[in-house]
């Protein structure tokens, strides 16, 4: 028992150092044939050639726009507003169940509706994307309340506070950490959400270079695309990771 305890664990930048060993180690210095995934060789030509040939510079800076932009006013929102959200939440009970039908629509409907009535709209695609993300930090909320001690809150009214104290000063206090959390994986899913958009309007960023590779049959491409896409996020959540340890460090 002892030993599992002291086990160290693995962390996801060394799972991921360990998979490009073993990428490189299979198609690159062996003589495994196959056609699914392209020597790194080639994989880092292609790596260079979006820069050059799909202007993946142009096309970061416009998926980027929707992705940091939406989740910084999602957080300014959530923190603004987050008590009045509790105080709603506490006073009409069973108003989340607003959101179960939506639960039944599917996001790639919703984006081919969005892009056949707003084509190629900027504006369009951040506000579906700022909305997507202050939902899902709606649903952190939601989830934490199941889990907020009843001791804090008993402890807090035999000191007499009022309930919009209990509110801000314990409820929404202890609520935080688990909000925040769960912030990495919204980072996670909302490029995911931005891609989907792009790739199915062909709106310029990311999603485009993805459906421009997709109609030429460029592998290379799209593999070095999602390697580099996958190396942001791993890097922007080990930043976020860290700002929020140093920001909400109570529990």
């Amino acid at each position: 028992m002892s030993n599992i305890k002291s086990s160290k664990k693995f962390t996801a930048s060394k799972v991921t150092l360990f998979l490009v060993l073993i990428y490189i180690l299979l198609f690159e210095f062996t003589w495994l044939t196959q056609s699914v995934f392209p020597k790194p060789s080639l994989l880092f030509d292609s790596f260079l050639s979006l820069f050059s040939d799909y202007n993946l510079l142009n096309a970061f800076v416009e998926t980027t726009a929707n992705i940091f932009p939406a989740i910084l006013i999602s957080v300014i929102l959530i923190e603004l507003f987050g008590k009045t959200i509790l105080k709603i939440l506490f006073n009409f009970r069973g108003i989340e169940n607003i959101k179960l039908p939506f639960r039944y629509f599917s996001f790639f409907f919703l984006v081919l509706l969005l892009n056949l009535f707003f084509q190629e709209s900027f504006w369009v695609e951040f506000i579906f994307v700022t909305l997507f993300v202050f939902g899902k930090f709606i649903t952190s909320i939601l989830d934490g309340l199941d889990s907020i001690s009843d001791e804090y809150i008993n402890s807090a009214k035999s000191l007499g506070l009022s309930e919009n104290k209990i509110i801000s000063k314990v409820i929404w206090k202890e609520l935080q950490p688990n909000v925040y959390k769960n912030l990495t994986s919204i980072h996670t899913e909302v490029w995911v959400v931005v891609i989907i958009y792009e790739f199915v309007g062909a709106v310029n960023g990311m999603g485009a270079i993805y459906r421009i590779a997709f109609n030429y049959n460029d592998l290379t491409a799209i593999v070095a695309l999602g390697v580099f896409i996958s190396l942001i996020i791993l890097l922007v959540n080990s930043i976020i990771k860290i700002v929020i340890s140093k920001l909400i460090f109570w529990k």
